[in-house]
């Protein structure tokens, strides 16, 4: 079974504040969305399991299109819960 490139992660108890993504592909990392104001944000790597900037080296602008990427799949994933609660609320 292949992972899914993108994954949320959590910890409820020691820091219910924060929410992860970690993408499990090769430069592997962990990453969170980190809001600037109330409208925008942008996503930073708190974690590296691999080494990000070893992998583009000289591809500065493939990473940058990957923390795109992720942004915009975590912006869907946001999306999609909003959905979710809103379904829930017409039940």
């Amino acid at each position: 079974m292949a992972l899914p490139k993108f994954m949320i992660a959590d910890d409820p108890v020691t820091d219910p504040d924060n929410e992860y993504i970690i993408h499990t592909q090769e430069p592997r990392f962990i990453a969170k969305f980190v809001a600037d104001d109330d409208e925008n944000g942008h996503i930073d790597i708190v974690e590296e399991i691999d080494d990000v900037s070893g992998f583009f080296q000289k591809e500065e602008l493939a990473l940058q299109v990957l923390l795109d990427e992720l942004d915009q799949w975590y912006r869907d994933y946001l999306g999609w819960l909003d959905e979710d609660e809103d379904d829930e609320e017409d039940d």
